[in-house]
């Protein structure tokens, strides 16, 4: 019962205009900054350790920050989470590097998409679908221990062409056969690696310890790969795509250019990265430095 009304109220917040939603994302961003030290803290460390902010700017920086987060959780719940492909795809117009998309999605090789917490990557992945129907997205995904979110986040991520895949061993052999397929995969590439294999790598000139699966799926045969994102603009978003190549099969030299390519697309829309991730934490497993 209780998530059948979490679903009406999401349903019916779906049909107001954008502005209407993402004023809304921003006064929740911002009460949320306000309420947990803990993640202002972080923010705003986080942003200092980069260099993107001074102890001059560093608040505003974060305040507007945190107002791009509470607009993409609000964006997600009610626009890309209930099924509404075709407002995505009217909201979220298609920009650059796209005509390289469709073309390698024609051919029956793999396509991965890295999609970094930039701007709205749900909304991302739906507008693309909405337009390449003929290719299936297998989408990583990681379960939450909260049964009624985590069937909404499902329920919201699965379409007809869009597969949500546990991050789990099963899941990466999930999406191990997808890419043997010739489907597409999706994939976030700047976490931090909390379990399995990772390496140190440079991010803004700050190690961090980052995982190194998308490396390693990058370097399948045949694969085309793109970090794809969708930033907020004026009147909704633009998906950009920006394609790469592994130079090498050296797993952590990849990495390494994932995460710099990451840095010049970060600077594009700053405020809108994900910057209350605890970016810089050293897991127990991780080697030492």
């Amino acid at each position: 019962m209780k998530l059948l009304f979490i679903r009406l109220i999401l349903r019916l917040l779906s049909y107001l205009p954008l502005p209407i939603l993402q004023g809304l994302g921003s006064m929740m961003g911002i009460t949320s900054l306000k309420l947990s030290k803990r993640a202002g803290k972080r923010v705003r460390a986080n942003l200092l350790a980069t260099g993107i902010c001074t102890e001059e700017n560093v608040d505003s920086f974060a305040l507007n920050a945190a107002k791009e987060w509470g607009k993409t959780i609000v964006e997600t719940l009610t626009i890309a989470w209930q099924g509404k492909a075709a407002k995505c795809t009217k909201i979220a117009k298609q920009g650059l590097n796209f005509d390289k998309v469709l073309a390698a999605c024609t051919g029956a090789n793999p396509v991965i998409f890295l999609t970094p917490h930039i701007g709205n990557f749900e909304i991302g992945v739906k507008a693309t679908s909405a337009i390449i129907t003929h290719k299936t997205f297998n989408i990583l995904y990681k379960p939450t221990k909260n049964p009624i979110f985590n069937a909404i986040m499902l329920g919201g991520r699965t379409e007809t062409n869009i597969n949500p895949v546990p991050t789990t061993r099963h899941g990466v052999v999930q999406l191990l056969r997808a890419l043997k397929a010739g489907e597409i995969v999706g994939i976030l590439p700047d976490n931090v690696a909390s379990g399995g294999d990772g390496v140190w790598v440079n991010f803004f000139g700050k190690k961090v310890f980052a995982t190194t699966l998308a490396a390693k799926f990058t370097l399948y045969p045949g694969t085309t790969t793109f970090f794809a994102y969708a930033k907020r603009v004026k009147d909704g978003f633009i998906v950009d795509y920006h394609p790469y190549t592994p130079k090498t099969s050296d797993v952590a030299v990849v990495v390494q250019d994932l995460y710099t390519m990451l840095e010049s697309i970060i600077l594009e829309v700053p405020e809108q990265y994900y910057w209350s991730y605890d970016r810089f934490r050293k897991p127990a497993h991780a080697p030492a430095l």
